[in-house]
């Protein structure tokens, strides 16, 4: 089944915004349905690139060794050149694999919060903190909606309602105000989990990715050993799976050398 598409709609002056679905496995045959019956008349203003990637193999998103595959190699130039503040990752999962996606023990297991359920089975979360330093500033939005592969109708509905939501709205806070109105409990765990990632996995990214461009800092080892003290040193709360996504994430960022954020 082919499931590779694109499509821009652009509504005058206004954000970019860049919605991709099928980033790895056969998730694409599920998400090209939804970014194909997208209606480019919600936007008001700004612009819209979709993508729907074909199958490939499955590589987790939270690993850098994905963005070294041809498909997460495409979705990093796609941000390079779109630059979007505004970025929509669209996924699907299996139903085995709800309770692990939206376990609280997930940041220890996987180094990320848990999605956070927001009706029939839609997930909502941060896209993978490696990527999320590089590319995006602080009050961009970054997210990614889950649903389950070969979804109900109903499923289906609320994803489309919540793309939707994401799609006619132009800047973060105004996407979660209006998330809010229909999930005010889902919405203040998603801002708990961005104070932590701002408390604890950005900052040391930035002071990080200054000290190894200054110094060349780009064995792998060598850098997480940097890392890990500078850690303590500013008694940051990371664990060692979130220490080796900060040292991925400053590995692209000086392969590719993005504008700074804040």
């Amino acid at each position: 089944m082919g499931s590779s598409f694109s499509r821009t709609f652009n509504a005058g002056p206004g954000p970019s915004r860049l919605f991709i679905g099928g980033l790895h496995g056969k998730e694409g045959e599920t998400t090209l349905q939804v970014i194909q019956d997208f209606d480019g008349g919600v936007l008001d203003g700004g612009k819209l690139c979709l993508f729907n990637f074909p199958p490939s193999p499955y590589v987790s998103t939270l690993e850098r060794r994905y963005y070294e595959t041809a498909t997460g190699l495409e979705v990093l130039n796609l941000i390079k050149r779109i630059q979007p503040s505004i970025y929509l990752e669209l996924h699907c999962y299996h139903g085995k694999n709800l309770s692990k996606l939206t376990d609280p023990g997930r940041k220890i297991q996987n180094g990320v919060p848990p999605l956070v359920e927001l009706d029939k089975g839609v997930l909502i979360g941060s896209i993978s903190p490696i990527i999320r330093s590089v590319f995006f500033k602080k009050y961009d939005l970054p997210f990614l909606l889950e649903m389950p592969c070969h979804p109900r109708d109903e499923s289906f509905q609320v994803y489309q309602e919540v793309l939707n939501i994401i799609a006619a709205s132009s800047k973060r806070s105004e996407i979660l105000e209006k998330l809010e109105k229909f999930y005010p409990l889902q919405v203040v765990e998603l801002k708990k989990y961005f104070v932590d990632f701002y408390d604890n996995f950005f900052i040391l990214f930035q002071k990080s990715s200054k000290s190894a461009l200054k110094d060349n800092l780009r064995d792998p080892d060598d850098l997480l050993g940097f890392m890990d003290n500078l850690m303590h040193k500013l008694d940051l709360k990371l664990n060692q799976i979130q220490l080796k996504q900060v040292r991925d994430a400053v590995l692209i960022s000086l392969d590719y050398k993005p504008p700074s954020v804040n």
